[in-house]
């Protein structure tokens, strides 16, 4: 499942940076055109657009919760915006023709997709929560003035770090077995 929701997440960013590149490069025509500030803004709209899209790529390839959740609370507000400049927009039609009905339907599928894409994207950031190092470690706590460069406690290796989770995963998930199987045992003898 875990492979499944990685190559869709790169395929989601991916289409999402052609999306930003074509937006980008509509922008910077209709700027070198008619020189009008909305065409600009949309440009410096498209590349921050781009520019999450690249941090979005890098949250999938190094599992970074951050740069995954950037990208979806920009993708989010992004979604709501368009859902009401349409709204909007339909408020403010005087009369429903067959042309104005396709032409409105079209960005509201796009919002449908762009939504899908965000719930897979969350499935995968509630994935990568997961798999994350979910157990505090206890840092030992040190003296004012004592440097923790040189203090024989600290350890910049990742390794044991790894280690140290793994055991205290192990230790926390036998204790939990434990407590369900007590209640089963005060049942089986009578116990309440």
């Amino acid at each position: 499942m875990e492979k499944y929701l990685v190559v869709c997440s790169y395929a989601i960013a991916i289409l999402d940076l052609l999306s930003a590149v074509l937006f980008a490069s509509v922008s910077g025509m209709l700027y070198a055109q008619h020189h009008h500030w909305t065409s600009l803004a949309a440009l410096a709209f498209a590349i921050i657009w781009i520019c999450l899209i690249i941090v979005l790529l890098l949250g999938i390839y190094r599992r970074q919760l951050n740069f995954v959740r950037y990208w979806l609370v920009f993708t989010c507000l992004g979604i709501m915006l368009d859902a009401f400049l349409l709204l909007y927009g339909l408020t403010l039609a005087v009369c429903m023709n067959w042309e104005g009905v396709k032409l409105t339907v079209m960005p509201f599928a796009g919002l449908a997709v762009e939504m899908t894409f965000v719930f897979i994207i969350y499935v995968f950031y509630l994935d990568i929560i997961e798999s994350e190092q979910w157990i505090p470690l206890r840092y030992t706590r040190f003296k004012a003035g004592c440097s923790l460069k040189h203090s024989k406690y600290t350890s910049s290796s990742a390794g044991i770090l790894r280690r140290e989770r793994k055991r205290l995963r192990k230790m926390y998930t036998r204790d939990e077995k434990a407590a369900f199987k007590e209640p089963h045992r005060k049942l089986r003898r009578g116990q309440p």
